[in-house]
């Protein structure tokens, strides 16, 4: 419930003539026109070039899918969503390891995120683009563009990449000897981040100094035993003195646990770098990750209020449109809007 916040709802049957007409309306009303569908559904609700011409000429159109691209497909017009687009582009059997175990790659929307920050980029160009030109673009992208963006670095061959033997599935641990996770001897995991050129550091960290006539080969096994004599607190200590990237790695229910605070109204941007706020008062009672990741030199950040239930701005919106009470009321006995889809925030 992150991306509706600060925004207004409504429901509307844009299937009906009545519900056609709002959407119409609301087109004609704004600059911007996010859609989530295919080719074929944009054409069917005239929201293709020509019959947006007519609608809005000025508004920009941003257009989400699954399988779209600049150049049609067999799956161009094919509804999906982020796990259709992970085995279909090689991101469960990458996270999986194997053809045989393949595996999702997060439960929060890997690419769904993607998708939905490409848009906003897209938009934020288009803006630009309509500001210094005049001319109102349409911005696309999708779940497999994002999927291709993502995994470039891994398809690709040029000039001096090394072999395509890249580490998968559960039990990787790390590219290699120096760039690997390891258990200290008080449990926790500690991500060593080095390369070969740190190897002089690396052996004037204290506990470290035998790693140098290691044979390459051995270094795991070397690190793993030595890393498991102190704890990762002291060798985080030691290679950070040596300027040697390390991190200790915690879980993200420890990490929101330590950062949680009940929601104020402030953006978070004075907090650690991961800092999370709790809305009791919400009908969901949430907890959303505080805005904080972009710090403008100029303008302030800013939270915004909680999600509305969906529908809960329908009669407001209606209002802003031209429509009176009574053309609401009728609206809502002929089915072609609603306050609500359901007694709660999210139907059960």
């Amino acid at each position: 419930m992150i991306c509706p916040r600060g925004k207004q709802s409504t429901l509307v049957d844009i299937t009906t003539p009545d519900g056609r007409d709002i959407l119409d309306r609301l087109v004609k009303s704004v600059d911007v026109v996010v859609w989530n569908g295919t080719d074929r559904q944009v054409h069917n609700m005239g929201l293709d070039p020509n019959g947006l011409k007519v609608l809005n000429p000025h508004a920009i159109f941003c257009k989400l899918d699954c399988f779209g691209g600049i150049r049609r497909g067999p799956l161009t017009d094919q509804l999906g969503y982020d796990d259709l687009v992970q085995v279909t582009s090689g991101i469960m059997l990458r996270f999986g390891g194997s053809m045989e175990t393949p595996e999702e790659h997060a439960h929060v929307g890997t690419i769904d995120l993607l998708g939905g920050c490409a848009a906003a980029l897209g938009i934020a160009a288009a803006l630009y683009q309509k500001a210094r030109t005049g001319r109102a673009g349409r911005p696309r992208t999708s779940l497999s563009a994002v999927s291709g963006l993502l995994q470039v670095p891994l398809w690709y061959d040029y000039e001096g990449r090394g072999p395509f033997d890249e580490p998968a599935g559960p039990s990787a641990k790390g590219y290699g000897a120096l760039t690997h996770l390891y258990k200290a001897a008080c449990g926790r995991t500690l991500m060593l981040s080095a390369e070969e050129r740190d190897l002089p550091r690396l052996v004037g960290v204290a506990g470290l100094d035998g790693l140098g006539d290691v044979p390459r080969d051995d270094r795991t096994s070397f690190l793993a035993t030595t890393f498991r004599k102190a704890s990762a607190e002291e060798w985080l200590s030691r290679l950070h003195a040596s300027d040697i990237g390390a991190a200790i790695c915690d879980t993200l229910e420890s990490v929101r646990s330590a950062n949680t605070r009940l929601a104020d109204g402030a953006p978070g941007i004075e907090q650690s770098s991961y800092s999370f706020s709790t809305v009791f008062n919400h009908p969901s009672g949430v907890t959303h990750v505080d805005q904080y990741a972009v710090r403008p030199a100029v303008g302030n950040v800013y939270t915004l209020p909680p999600s509305e239930k969906f529908g809960a701005s329908t009669r407001e919106v209606l209002g802003s449109l031209g429509y009176t009470e009574a053309d609401i009321d009728a609206l809502i006995v002929a089915g072609a809007i609603s306050e609500s889809w359901s007694p709660e925030f999210l139907p059960s």
